[in-house]
């Protein structure tokens, strides 16, 4: 018997945003979860209050994790 797959009905958190286009990068055009050109996939493990305290600031200063960090390695 063959599998079927079921899709799954969106969210309004999901709708909203796609709407708002908080799925796309920061390069139009691609993807959330594809890799610009040019970059390259950095993992890291850090403790959960640190990292609540990056998407904090990333959010207070509308920007993304990835450009602080981006921005403090360059400053350093």
């Amino acid at each position: 018997m063959a599998k079927v797959s079921t899709l799954r009905k969106p969210t309004l958190e999901t709708v909203r945003a796609f709407a708002e286009g908080k799925t796309r990068d920061r390069n139009p055009g691609t993807l959330s979860g594809q890799i610009p050109a040019g970059d390259v996939r950095l993992t890291a493990n850090i403790r959960d209050d640190l990292h609540l305290k990056l998407k904090i600031r990333a959010a207070e200063q509308r920007t993304t994790v990835g450009e602080l960090i981006e921005r403090w390695i360059e400053n350093w």
